[in-house]
């Protein structure tokens, strides 16, 4: 009876150490050394959400230790936060976290579903809302036609025209057609498009403001010349 008393004492302390220890672990685990305790965003946030990315970050930083967080995972999760260009991260001894970010900045419209940005990168956000040039095609061709809309907005930055791009349209035969705020659009056909861009602000500079407002299209497909439709 004494052995059996002895052992059952035995298996007890035994049962009670195992937990003491699982029990003890766990704490081991859930304390952080070297907590952060302060996260700083920097921006000038024009349409990125600064909640979302406070709430992003604090979600991955939580529990995570000042010297161990990985910079590279948390740059990726605010990344796929809309409008959210680039993002750098840096430590600031002791204990905080500076989140630099860079946004987008949208000038076009491709196929009424995604921005052009500055560097005619194009990036989605759920809802296109902008008041900005509408660049069509079928034709998978966004690199060409967001070229034509920089080379077209520089020409008429340089001679000084008071007018702008409502949309650019490149048809099934790969034909660019350009409309603006004027009420004037030009058909460039599919060739040669950049010599015709130039030649259009030839023509464009030696027409009378009184013809302009008369103008509904100038056609430039032609090889030695172009034509003109009244309103």
């Amino acid at each position: 009876m004494a052995f059996k008393k002895k052992s059952s004492i035995v298996l007890i302390i035994f049962i009670v150490t195992i937990f003491l220890y699982h029990f003890y672990n766990k704490l081991e685990v859930k304390k952080t050394y070297f907590p952060i305790k302060h996260i700083e965003i920097i921006s000038n946030f024009n349409n990125v959400n600064k909640n979302t990315v406070s709430k992003r970050s604090e979600i991955y930083l939580k529990e995570k230790s000042f010297f161990n967080f990985n910079i590279k995972n948390l740059k990726k999760e605010i990344e796929k936060i809309e409008w959210v260009k680039s993002v750098n991260v840096r430590r600031v001894y002791p204990d905080k976290v500076k989140i630099f970010i860079v946004e987008h900045k949208a000038i076009a419209i491709w196929n009424n579903k995604e921005y052009f940005n500055k560097s005619g990168k194009l990036f989605k956000v759920n809802k296109i809302s902008k008041n900005l040039p509408k660049l069509n095609s079928k034709n998978n061709q966004n690199v060409k036609m967001f070229n034509y809309l920089s080379s077209f907005t520089k020409h008429l930055s340089k001679n000084n025209i008071n007018d702008k791009i409502i949309k650019i349209e490149e048809n099934e035969i790969r034909s660019i057609k350009i409309f603006l705020y004027s009420g004037i659009n030009i058909n460039f056909g599919s060739r040669n498009i950049d010599n015709r861009i130039k030649t259009f602000f030839k023509i464009y500079k030696k027409l009378k403001s009184s013809d302009l407002k008369k103008i509904r299209y100038i056609d430039m497909r032609y090889s030695n010349g172009f034509s003109i439709g009244w309103k």
